[in-house]
């Protein structure tokens, strides 16, 4: 469970114009950054004693299953349901993690530092890389447990307490907020997922709609997007003049980023661009590390923030100087449309004005005057900016994405989101109060960068059940605003980790290949040897869907195996998004598109 960062919830990533086509590829770097710190008490004063993981539970399957369950949130007491719906099958997707994570405890009495280490290390994707909460399963809510406590003091000792620290910040669920469950009460939880969810369907309150997606484009979204055209963050940012990444002397946008090479001159990005032949794909950046959880980058194009990095940490790629900042942060960037700020979760003090980036730093360790806490805002949020007025952010009920196939859609019927309006004071943020939508069977919600849309991934019993588009309406009311969120728009669509355009006539997404989609990749059955391939080895590519005439056009051809993930636009229309698993390299890169440029009329 992926949670989020606030101590006030309970829980807690195409050029078709002239010029030079094969510029050099941008460097792999390698610099190294510390994992965040949190005080612990380091000192042993007697042998290292491992604790039961956990204790006998006797009780009756259904009793068992109301206390677990009551205790993870069904019901009146908050904790997971804050962040994840409780539906069925969030529980077994919670259940498969778990018994993933059981085969990594068959040593329950480590005697030595190095079988401690090992129990440690089956935590992370690869040796030396950061540990990854959903390896845990349900037993992230122990992490700080006694157990695990002891485990990392022997692996460790006697410098353990920073390693303990690390761990505690990466993989405790809610994050941030330690004490979710005592022993006895993980005890209960751990037995009802040792027993594999006995009544299961007795204890939910919540069912998915069974219905499925019947797409639906009211009047109000040609109107909300006519609009845009002169009010929108595309225009507004041209108006004022800020200076895009790549575009000294351009003619059109289109004409924009010549100095970076198409991707058609390596071997391994032949094919990317052939879905849209008319388009332009750039290598905008390479490195040599795994990023974690979503990219995005500044309006202007020039910075570029993902979790993931040497060692851990996150990153922040400048693009004009081509080098990486460390950042001493975790993941879940965000920038603002008027290109003034940024946050990173995870960070000290997470929410930071952008010139502090633009100044040129090598390390970013957001403790600097720059930066500010808004310690209301969750994990997972996505941000907006009305001219002239306020910063917006939204978070609510997520499921995780960490580039590792198509993404589940667990909403439950009470799935809330929290609206919140941010102020820049001339020194720092600070937040008005929290407005709650209610959005039933809608999660992973983000916020278009006008503050007058929300688009959210709908669930049915299947899975995901499309997106919907809502109108926010916000009124000022007092210290904050009064809201209504009439949906305006069904797109009978899957995928994961949308975002808008900054004129909002688009939304960009990845998808998986399913079993499914064979006709539309351009195969003649289900069963083509090729098409299955791209299956069966986890293939993922980006779509562009125009909101006024709900058309999806896919603009990527990845080849078996490869990852297209995490597209998101920068202010002028060109498309930035990463490509995991690039062959014969070992790198992942960052990828610009001018697909939309070339589509609009």
């Amino acid at each position: 469970m992926k949670s989020t960062a606030s101590l006030a919830l309970l829980l807690a990533g195409v050029l078709a114009g002239c010029g030079a086509d094969d510029g050099p590829v941008r460097g792999i770097e390698d610099a190294a950054i510390d994992a965040p710190v949190l005080p612990v008490d380091a000192s042993i004063d007697a042998p290292i004693e491992i604790p039961a993981f956990r204790n006998p539970v006797t009780m009756a399957d259904l009793p068992l299953a109301r206390a677990a369950a009551e205790r993870l949130g069904v019901g009146p007491r908050e904790a997971c349901d804050r962040c994840h719906g409780l539906t069925a099958g969030q529980f077994r997707d919670w259940l498969a993690s778990t018994r993933v994570a059981d085969t990594c405890l068959t040593n329950l009495h480590p005697s030595t530092a190095g079988e401690a280490q090992q129990i440690l290390d089956c935590f992370r994707p690869e040796p030396g890389l950061p540990y990854e909460p959903h390896r845990l399963g349900v037993y992230t809510s122990a992490a700080s447990l006694g157990w695990f406590r002891a485990v990392i003091q022997m692996a460790y000792a006697p410098a353990w307490g920073p390693k303990f620290a690390d761990w505690t910040s990466r993989m405790l669920m809610p994050r941030n907020v330690p004490g979710l469950l005592t022993q006895d009460e993980f005890d209960v939880v751990a037995e009802w997922f040792a027993r594999g969810l006995p009544q299961l369907d007795m204890v939910l309150t919540e069912t998915p709609p069974t219905d499925d997606c019947v797409g639906d484009i009211q009047p109000a979204v040609a109107t909300h997007v006519a609009q845009m055209q002169t009010t929108g963050w595309r225009a507004l940012n041209h108006d004022d003049g800020i200076a895009m990444l790549g575009c000294a002397g351009a003619a059109t946008p289109r004409d924009c980023l010549t100095s970076f090479p198409l991707v058609s001159t390596q071997p391994w990005g032949q094919s990317w661009g052939t879905a849209l032949p008319t388009s332009r794909l750039r290598i905008l950046y390479q490195y040599a590390y795994n990023s974690s959880y979503w990219t995005r980058s500044s309006a202007d194009g020039r910075f570029v923030a993902h979790g993931g990095g040497p060692n851990g940490g996150s990153s922040i790629i400048d693009l004009q100087l081509n080098r990486r900042i460390q950042a001493t942060a975790m993941y879940d960037p965000g920038f603002f449309p008027d290109n003034s700020g940024f946050v990173l979760q995870g960070g000290a003090h997470p929410w930071c004005r952008q010139s502090l980036l633009a100044a040129g730093p090598l390390q970013v360790t957001f403790n600097e005057p720059e930066c500010s806490s808004v310690n209301v805002v969750g994990l997972y949020q996505h941000v907006a900016a009305v001219k002239n007025s306020d910063y917006w952010a939204v978070a609510g009920q997520f499921v995780s994405d960490n580039g590792n196939g198509e993404p589940s859609a667990h909403f439950g019927a009470t799935s809330t989101n929290d609206l919140t309006p941010m102020i820049w004071n001339g020194t720092a943020y600070s937040a008005r109060p929290e407005i709650p939508v209610l959005t039933p069977n809608e999660g992973d919600t983000i916020i278009s960068p006008s503050a007058k849309l929300l688009l959210s991934r709908a669930a049915n019993a299947a899975g995901q059940n499309g997106f919907t588009v809502r109108k926010l309406d916000a009124t000022p009311s007092g210290n904050s605003y009064t809201v209504s969120t009439p949906v305006i728009g069904r797109y009978c669509v899957r995928g994961g980790k949308p975002a808008f355009s900054y004129d909002e006539r688009w939304i960009v997404y990845h998808h998986w290949a399913e079993a499914t989609d064979w006709a539309e990749l351009g195969y003649a059955s289900a069963t083509d040897p090729a098409f299955m391939a791209l299956v069966s080895a986890g293939t993922a590519n980006i779509f562009l869907l125009d909101i006024t005439t709900g058309v999806s056009k896919r603009i990527t051809t990845m080849a078996a195996g490869q990852r297209a993930l995490f597209p998101h636009f920068r202010s002028d229309g060109w498309i930035y998004f990463i490509v995991k698993r690039v062959p014969a390299t070992g790198s992942e890169v960052v990828i610009a598109s001018d697909a939309a440029l070339v589509l609009e009329p």
